[in-house]
């Protein structure tokens, strides 16, 4: 069980803090041997996490940088941390963020520190954010590594912003021609289809495809349902099982156009994310075992981890990121002038800026490709559905012109 205790100092000072014990006798013997005289002391009551997955996605991407830009804005100006929470608190429209904000700050009066409090939401500041903070609280450069903090959380949201804008489109005429070929097969086909039948006329090839795939769509539909319940459930067991995941991730990193760009984004959060936690003063042994644990893909995050037990070794960072070859070589190659020049974390963001550049333009060079493509497709199978209608039409024609 932990306690939460106020008590005094020698110097006479009010001190406030945690201990661990089995019980609240326990507790106050505990604090006693530390020399302090015990005000109080209560139970601190574990927090549930049946709160932490009631709140928004859009809390989850804009609360810690706006907490993490504010706050180091604060802590530069001399305001105190618990100060700076309650005005942050203030400041804010969404009660979901107030909630949390307001809980962060009663922790901190209550002498928490502010990592240690982060870690009730696990689901709005992730491992990464909450190690910053707690480093920068052992450093005491709190509001350095914030700042960090925000201008890498930044650069995440607007690389995810620029991925999701340019599949708006695409997805918009996907739907939108998925609409009309079911209105074309479920309602204009099948009457068109009992013409033909009353005709009794000899169909083109064309035309007795369309009748089939109408006749499976419109009779069969529950195969769909049947379908998307198998490749749900084979995303499930694929989730869960590790070698699965290693045979996805590593199609992922090999797949032909779409692997180049996969591997820019996670070169890109590698650099971005090293280069932040080096600025902030986190030995490089700690940076990347962190690092690991941020990164989803198991090729990549296995490959850093291997890494780490080389620079553990006593082997230079490009050398065991080289030795590897999970990553291009050039980034090897720009940490190894870092390396020669002490200043790994300058060749980092370098790295890092190099292939956001390269995301951003392979980004538009995807939207330009895509947007025709999708309509070429859909002009491609709406022509289909025509041609194979009016073709027996014109033929049906042709006989009545004749009698």
């Amino acid at each position: 069980m932990r306690f939460r205790y106020t008590a005094l100092n020698n110097s006479g000072k009010t001190e406030n803090g945690f201990v661990d014990a089995d019980g609240e006798f326990t507790a106050k013997d505990r604090v006693k041997n530390k020399g302090l005289y015990l005000i109080s002391i209560k139970e601190e009551v574990e927090k549930t996490d049946k709160k932490h997955f009631v709140f928004s996605s859009g809390i989850r991407q804009k609360l810690p940088i706006q907490l993490a830009r504010q706050l180091a804005s604060l802590l530069r100006g001399g305001v105190p941390l618990f100060q700076a929470l309650t005005i942050i608190s203030n400041q804010l429209d969404s009660d979901e963020e107030k909630e949390i904000v307001t809980y962060l700050k009663d922790e901190v009066k209550g002498g928490a520190f502010l990592s240690d409090a982060l870690k009730t939401y696990p689901h709005i500041f992730d491992e990464l954010f909450i190690y910053s903070v707690q480093a920068g609280e052992r450093s005491g450069a709190l509001e350095t590594i914030l700042n960090y903090q925000a201008n890498l959380l930044e650069k995440r949201s607007i690389i995810r912003g620029k991925i999701k804008a340019a599949m708006v489109y695409p997805a918009i005429m996907a739907i939108v021609g998925t609409g009309v070929l079911l209105f074309l097969i479920g309602y204009v086909v099948p009457m068109v289809i009992k013409i033909f039948e009353r005709m009794n006329q000899g169909l083109p090839t064309s035309t007795k495809i369309l009748i089939g795939v109408t006749n499976i769509i419109n009779n069969h539909y529950y195969l769909f349902f049947i379908i998307a319940a198998i490749l749900y459930g084979a995303w499930v067991w694929m989730k869960k099982s590790n070698e699965v995941q290693r045979i996805w991730y590593r199609f992922l990193l090999r797949a032909p156009i779409f692997g180049d760009f996969y591997m820019m984004v996670a070169v890109s959060r590698f650099s971005t994310i090293m280069g932040t936690l080096l600025k902030s003063g986190i030995p490089m042994l700690q940076a990347l075992l962190a690092v690991s644990r941020t990164v989803k893909n198991t090729i990549i995050s296995e490959a850093i981890v291997k890494i780490a037990s080389m620079v553990e070794e006593g082997s230079d960072l490009s050398a065991s990121i080289r030795e590897t070859g999970v990553f291009p070589t050039y980034v090897a190659d720009m940490i190894a002038v870092g390396e020669s020049s002490g200043n790994i974390e300058g060749m980092l963001t370098t790295v890092a800026d190099y292939y956001e550049n390269n995301i951003n333009t392979k980004i538009t060079s995807f939207t330009a490709m895509v947007e025709p493509l999708i309509i070429l497709i859909i002009g491609v199978i709406v022509a289909f559905v025509l041609v194979s209608i009016l073709l027996p039409l014109f033929e049906i024609n042709k006989i009545i012109m004749k009698k």
